[in-house]
């Protein structure tokens, strides 16, 4: 079997991690020099303390790219006494598989390792003005969260943060919701091709993100609770995240990604590009920010407050569909909060806590129906055999479970008190004052 680096490329990947200070570039050195050792990906995550999405990650890179992996300063360690420059052995990236193990023709070139795919310019705020068209408004608010969500692609392909993924997929969600809000002021269709691959590349973020929190609240209970076995759980969440991972990752190289953020890219940063012309002065038809928002604004008010009568039902898909309506609320007010008055960041506040307080129950029951359905899937496998020979042993994902029922049994008894907080009287007056800055 041969080698994963020829002689050329094993010594100047053993001088950079030899010489270079930074602790993340001679990481990815020494993992490089462990593939080709031939170590198993867990052994080289446990030998570099790094994980095994890193591993995978920079050995497909290195397939790609080659030495180009490492910035040009780490690359000119490299040229003080060798007679030839280090080749770039990786195959080029149209011919190097997602997977490491064959040819993918929808791969596309991307910017060096660790950049977005475009310069950024990075706004404090969206920039939203009182006198701006709703059409330029959203134009706006989507390039804001357009840019977040590019500037978190390098570390969501990564993986060796959870929070790459998570702010890479926020900014899809609030990209998806600006474009609910916002297509009333577009031409017919114009945002829908947008939409659809927000919410493709949401779903696939989603997958790896939700795993990832599965994972983190599982392993702080397991260090609560050190007599609970849930090696079983975990061995199969990991299986699961690593294809969710390729299956992100090759979302992220491929053309259908590539031209999307092209597009939207020269989309969102023409001004009028798409947008419903402007009315005729003699129609008064209001169009401007200052116009049209509180009426907005109010209504997304209204749809929340609509679940008065239903917030004691405690039925779990009410108190899930709340949940989407303040979300929706909470967006908007954080997408104009450059023209609301101060009490605009209060309201959010309180928006952001009652949202929260639905979010922890709808993971605890997510995570419970998982725990149930990996549970009584073990226990088919071992139907019929005795105890002693059943693999493996699930009591304390059992245990784990029973934790989770009773989690979002509490989040529920709570919540009445909860919404009552939320609709008293201040945040009210908060709302309408905020607005009236307008």
């Amino acid at each position: 079997m041969p080698q994963f680096l020829n002689e050329r490329d094993r010594s100047a990947l053993a001088r950079l991690r030899d010489c270079m200070t930074d602790p993340k570039l001679t990481q990815r050195a020494q993992i490089l020099l462990l593939v080709d050792e031939a170590m198993s990906t867990a052994d080289i995550a446990a030998a570099v303390e790094g994980t095994d999405g890193q591993v995978r990650y920079w050995r497909r890179e290195w397939e790609k790219r080659g030495i180009d992996i490492f910035p040009p300063e780490a690359q000119a360690l490299l040229s003080s006494d060798q007679d030839e420059p280090v080749s770039s052995l990786g195959a080029s990236i149209e011919d190097a598989s997602l997977s490491g193990n064959g040819a993918s023709p929808d791969a596309v070139a991307l910017p060096g390792v660790g950049e977005p795919r475009r310069a950024l310019s990075l706004q404090d705020a969206p920039g939203v003005e009182p006198g701006d068209s709703m059409a330029e408004a959203g134009r706006k608010v989507l390039l804001f969260h357009f840019e977040r969500m590019l500037l978190n692609e390098p570390g969501a392909r990564l993986g060796d943060d959870i929070e790459g993924v998570h702010d890479m997929r926020v900014a899809t969600r609030r990209m998806r919701s600006a474009i609910r809000l916002f297509e009333p002021f577009f031409k017919p269709g114009r945002l829908t091709p947008f939409n659809a691959s927000l919410k493709k590349a949401g779903g696939v973020l989603g997958e790896v993100r939700d795993l990832d929190v599965f994972m983190e609240k599982a392993q702080r209970f397991a260090k609560k609770s050190p007599d609970v076995n849930l090696t079983p759980l975990f061995d199969e969440w990991q299986v699961r995240l690593d294809v969710a991972r390729e299956r992100l990752v090759h979302g992220l190289d491929s053309r259908e990604f590539d031209r999307f953020t092209g597009a939207f890219d020269d989309f969102l940063t023409t001004p009028g590009k798409g947008a419903r012309p402007q009315p005729d002065p003699e129609d008064r038809e209001p169009y401007e920010v200052r116009h049209v928002l509180p009426r907005l604004l109010y209504g997304l008010y209204e749809q929340v407050r609509v679940y008065d009568d239903l917030v004691d039902s405690r039925e779990v898909a009410t108190l899930h569909a709340l949940r989407i309506e303040l979300k929706r609320l909470r967006y908007a007010l954080e997408f104009f909060e450059e023209v609301l008055g101060p009490e605009g960041r209060a309201v959010i506040k309180e928006v952001k806590a009652l949202q929260d307080h639905l979010g922890d129950m709808n993971d605890a029951e997510v995570a419970e129906q998982i725990l149930r359905d990996f549970v009584e899937n073990e226990d088919r496998k071992n139907s019929g055999m005795p105890r002693f020979m059943r693999q493996p042993d699930v009591s304390g994902v059992r245990q784990y479970m029973i934790a989770k029922q009773d989690e979002k049994r509490r989040l529920i008894d709570t919540f009445p008190a909860a919404w009552e907080t939320f609709t008293r009287e201040d945040v009210r007056r908060n709302l309408a004052l905020a607005i009236a800055a307008l």
